[in-house]
């Protein structure tokens, strides 16, 4: 009888601002002690771990050293009345992560190179990834969104876009090839969305990989595209990828 893997251990924290109100449960899983190494900052800490499963996927590939040395965090969105506020481009959220959760982890982690940080997210959460790359491009070179709302309101992600050119950071978009459908005007569904918000960073400078893959609004498929993601977000930072397709591996 096979031996059952032993259960990873996250970190938890709480880190607070009192001058905003805010106050979160960050999980960490560290790379290697003292050594140089960069952050995944992921949102939506709830589906990335408890959801979509994704600690033995990222401990994984820490042991086959299948990315660079990298610490690994995770933010709780708290509840969703808070998600959609929060992860609606929302401002006073940007500065609790620039100004409160990144000198923590700094302080944190004591290998954490300053800059040079990937932030990630889904849905939602892709849309503020995104956005939060744009806004604060010092701390964020990489940006993995995962079927990102780029629909909402009125697709204020691509026209926030073209007020930051140039733009040199690099980011992969995905989204289902059945993510079509329409919930609210105006009528943009998130494959439109997405696409559009590809072909605004392109035509900005930014490096951009778009991923459509053959599937819906699913954390199946978002889990299935990470190691992929990730390698092509922190090590092939001279290649240049087409858009492409892809189904499940």
């Amino acid at each position: 009888m096979a031996k059952a893997k032993p259960q990873i251990k996250l970190e938890e924290h709480t880190v607070s601002d009192p001058v905003t109100g805010y106050s979160r449960l960050v999980r960490l899983l560290r790379g290697p002690a003292d050594e140089p190494q960069r952050l995944c900052l992921f949102l939506d800490g709830e589906h990335y771990l408890q959801k979509m499963k994704i600690a033995p996927v990222l401990d994984d590939l820490l042991k086959r050293s299948a990315l660079p040395l990298v610490t690994f965090a995770f933010i709780d969105h708290l509840n969703m009345q808070a998600r959609e506020q929060d992860y609606t481009c929302n401002s006073q959220f940007g500065s609790f992560i620039s100004e409160k959760i990144l000198p923590w982890l700094q302080q944190q982690v004591s290998g954490l190179r300053p800059g040079n940080h990937l932030i990630g997210g889904l849905s939602l959460s892709g849309l503020t990834s995104a956005w939060l790359a744009l806004q604060y491009p010092d701390h964020f070179c990489y940006c993995l969104s995962q079927s990102g709302s780029f629909w909402w309101n009125d697709q204020f992600f691509a026209k926030t876009a073209a007020k930051r050119a140039p733009i040199s950071s690099r980011f992969w978009l995905s989204v289902g090839d059945q993510e079509t459908e329409v919930d609210e005007p105006p009528e943009v569904s998130q494959i439109e969305g997405v696409k559009n918000a590809h072909q605004v960073l392109n035509s900005l400078g930014a490096t951009v990989h778009y991923n459509e893959y053959e599937g819906g609004h699913d954390l199946k498929y978002w889990r299935a595209e990470l190691e992929q993601s990730l390698n092509w977000l922190l090590t092939d930072e001279k290649t240049k990828i087409g858009p492409r397709r892809m189904g499940l591996v």
